[in-house]
């Protein structure tokens, strides 16, 4: 049986060293991903290397994304916003670092993007909340076809879906919760699409 993959965000720092770890422990195939944006320590980004190295991952690869820059850098800056901004607050960055880190999940049927964060930034950066992340969830459930399409969680059979073992309610209540419909397919006598949510509870 092939393991999960995994992609991390590895920033070369304590948070996401420990979540390439905990990937690590589940013996998940794990490519790792850092970022090098404006003013970014190289002594992170050879970290980030030096972790990767060490945890065997399957491929780390570094993106160079220059045009991230920290707030009080950028030339012109939105008029709505506040004077009381960290010096360290990036516009959007965990944004366009999840997305690219879908994107290459997405590529490799991986199934998890894994990156760690710590409640001390919750009250400075809005894009390490854990609302945000909720959100950002559902968001790639929505705009991610290929991943979705390739799994499978059925127990009772190989040919498709039969819907009403534990794993596939459990998958179909997953998807229900999230308001939307999943793209395998399943038997079709099994039942109505139309009210499975009544086998469900």
């Amino acid at each position: 049986m092939k393991p999960e993959r995994a992609v991390v965000l590895l920033s070369g720092g304590i948070d996401s060293a420990v979540c390439l770890w905990l990937a690590k422990e589940k013996k998940w195939e794990i490519h790792s991903i850092s970022f090098n944006y404006h003013n970014r320590q190289k002594k992170e980004i050879e970290a980030s290397q030096k972790l990767a190295a060490r945890a065997a991952v399957k491929e780390h690869r570094v993106i160079d994304l220059p045009f991230l820059r920290e707030f009080n850098d950028h030339e012109i800056k939105p008029s709505n916003l506040s004077g009381q901004i960290p010096s360290a607050y990036i516009p959007s960055r965990n944004l366009v670092f999840y997305s690219i880190a879908a994107s290459w999940a997405e590529s490799l049927s991986a199934r998890y993007v894994v990156g760690g964060h710590n409640n001390n930034d919750f009250g400075s950066f809005p894009d390490s909340r854990p609302e945000f992340y909720s959100k950002l969830n559902r968001l790639v459930g929505i705009g991610s076809l290929a991943t979705v399409e390739l799994t499978w969680s059925c127990y009772e059979r190989d040919d498709v879906a039969c819907g009403i073992c534990i794993a596939c309610k459990i998958r179909l209540k997953a998807f229900s919760n999230l308001g939307l419909k999943d793209s395998i397919p399943y038997a079709e006598a099994f039942y109505d699409r139309s009210s499975y949510h009544h086998m469900l509870n």
